[in-house]
């Protein structure tokens, strides 16, 4: 008999990740923005016509925070927060030797490409890809042994990336075509029989309730991360 689970994988809020100084904020506890809340309050708005049957997040704030808005909407509202959909790690931008920041920053999604092992010289590229992939097939495995048809799945940019990419049968790809903007929704259909994924099928991608067209949405997260640490000699001084 064959099974489908459809995952709806959503990119957190918007997040301020550099702070009035311009030096970036640890990752790791950014929460949303006031911006980010409401982006998720309006996708959270037109998905409460379904009803989860799961609702995971990673164990990153933004993600949980994210994940309790979408819950506030629904009957189940109890969500699972899983270590490994955390984001892909970052080293020490300080560190970096000024001379690599166009390829280790701006160019971190073509880590192939440029044959960057780490994504900015944190965790490695084939490790991250493990990691997540590895629980996205344990969790519809045994999403499918519950009967379970729709999941949420509150996550990051560079996961959700590596999603749609095993969604497209692109593994071990670079990802920098999956572009993944604040709060945008992904609605992924995977057919299970006998314990194995036959078939996965994309119905959206990157969609944002609260810009449908996508205005003046031009950089991407690395984007804006290269922009300021040009702007500030690799964190050392104020921005001017």
């Amino acid at each position: 008999m064959i099974k489908r689970v459809r995952v709806y994988l959503i990119r957190h809020g918007h997040v301020q990740y550099f702070d009035k100084q311009h030096q970036p904020v640890n990752p790791k506890y950014a929460p949303l923005s006031a911006t980010g809340i409401a982006q998720i309050s309006q996708l959270a708005e037109q998905l409460k016509a379904v009803q989860m049957d799961q609702i995971y997040s990673s164990t990153m704030p933004r993600s949980i925070q994210t994940a309790e808005i979408l819950a506030s909407t629904q009957r189940n509202s109890t969500i699972q927060s899983c270590d490994d959909i955390r984001e892909i790690k970052s080293g020490r931008l300080k560190e970096l030797d000024s001379t690599q920041a166009h390829i280790v920053i701006k160019k971190a999604y073509q880590h192939r490409r440029y044959a960057l092992d780490t994504f900015m010289q944190g965790e490695r590229w084939h490790e991250f890809e493990a990691r997540t992939t590895h629980w996205l097939e344990k969790i519809l495995l045994q999403q499918a042994d519950l009967q379970h048809q729709h999941i949420l799945v509150s996550s990051h940019d560079a996961v959700n990336r590596i999603f749609l990419n095993h969604a497209h049968g692109l593994n071990e790809k670079d990802i920098q075509v999956q572009e993944q903007n604040y709060a945008c929704l992904n609605i992924l259909d995977y057919f299970i029989e006998n314990d194995q994924i036959i078939e996965t099928r994309i119905l959206l991608q990157n969609f944002t309730a609260h810009n449908v067209l996508k205005i003046n949405e031009t950089h991407n997260a690395l984007d804006d991360v290269y922009q300021i640490y040009m702007k500030t000699n690799g964190f050392k001084r104020e921005m001017i």
